[in-house]
């Protein structure tokens, strides 16, 4: 127990589970213009569009998450509740789909269906690592 609880503070001390936002951020962008093959002329010229539509989603996805976390009292307020996550899911979809209509202005539809691929084998990638922080 005790060699468990020293090794869980060296590992808290040096800080790998602390979250760097800006660090995900390089890693995810160096990702995926190598897994996409874009050029640093596109990838200049996506990646702002990009974090533009991701600053957006987010909003969306805080207002979701405010929801799930609360338990309505009756029936008519659950229902109200789902109806509200369905419509912000619907948004979510339907700004994804205006922003990849504008990201075709800049890349290629293959390169853009591979940032698309990319984007979620990094994130699971993360998930993985977050989950199991031994086998990085």
């Amino acid at each position: 127990m005790m060699l468990l609880a020293v090794a869980s503070l060296n590992v808290a001390a040096q800080g790998h589970n602390r979250f760097n936002p800006a660090k995900f951020k390089a890693d995810l962008e160096r990702f995926i213009t190598v897994e996409a093959c874009l050029t640093p002329r596109e990838a200049a010229a996506f990646f702002p569009l990009y974090d533009e539509m991701n600053n957006k989603q987010r909003v969306l996805y805080d207002k979701m998450r405010e929801l799930r976390r609360m338990k309505p009292i009756d029936e008519e307020r659950c229902k109200k509740v789902i109806a509200e996550i369905d419509q912000l899911e619907i948004e979510i979809k339907q700004l994804q789909s205006n922003y990849h209509a504008r990201f075709l202005s800049i890349i290629s539809a293959s390169k853009l269906f591979d940032v698309i691929k990319a984007e979620s084998k990094f994130h699971r990638q993360a998930m993985r690592n977050a989950a199991n922080p031994w086998h990085r």
